[in-house]
């Protein structure tokens, strides 16, 4: 493990399965893992991670997605704070990803070699590191993977939650790249196992996704795509 403080945060509902999948993925590459439980029957059990994993109950409905996250993102804050660290990552994931071995490590040595404070895994096979700063719309294959991010814990950032479903990653994306840059990292590529797929099982969440792109209209002047 580093000397740096690492956490895990992970929103689920539902879905036991993968979500164990994807805590296996990450616990031992970090020194806790903080499951924000939304209301799964029955309630996900943190007992097959000896202590390493801790599940939050977090019932919204309907749910607001940033809002779970930094529920998330203030937990893994005060574990780090806990452990006297001053510095930290927190690994976003959503619960239908795994993620490789040397995942966390490889996303933190790239992102600290450089001013960002956030780094994503390149999904499209690209060869080359790329370091974005500006608060723009960039070529589709490079924006953030919502669902797999790390971020520098220790700066503080947040998710707008007047992004309740949609749109809340590429916000936090774009902030970032203001505060010091979001960086596309090659070869740590994670699998997802479900793309959108609440959004299939509740069509509000559609209408909710609706309103998010006029509201990130709204709040940057123009939309990721």
């Amino acid at each position: 493990m580093s000397d740096l403080y690492r956490a895990a945060v992970i929103p689920t509902h539902n879905r036991h399965d993968m979500v164990s999948d994807c805590i296996n993925s990450v616990v031992d590459q970090v020194d806790t893992v903080i499951v924000l439980d939304n209301g799964s029957d029955p309630p996900i059990c943190p007992e097959p991670w000896h202590g390493k994993a801790a599940v939050v109950a977090v019932p919204l409905d309907p749910p607001n997605i940033s809002t779970l996250w930094n529920i998330g993102l203030a937990l893994a804050d005060s574990a780090a704070y806990r452990h006297g660290a001053d510095r930290w990552d927190i690994a976003v994931l959503n619960s239908d990803v795994t993620v490789p071995g040397g995942w966390v490590a490889g996303l933190s040595s790239a992102m600290r070699a450089t001013a960002a404070v956030l780094a994503y895994p390149d999904q499209h096979g690209g060869r080359r590191q790329v370091l974005h700063t500006k608060a723009q719309p960039v070529d589709l294959r490079q924006r953030i993977t919502g669902y797999a991010y790390l971020l520098r814990g220790e700066t503080g950032l947040r998710l707008d939650e007047g992004l309740a479903w949609w749109y809340g990653d590429d916000s936090l994306d774009w902030t970032a790249r203001e505060r010091g840059g979001a960086l596309l990292v090659p070869g740590l590529a994670v699998e997802h196992r479900c793309p959108n797929g609440s959004m299939y099982e509740r069509p509000e969440l559609q209408e909710q996704a609706g309103r998010d792109r006029e509201t990130f209209r709204q709040k940057w002047g123009r939309t990721p795509w």
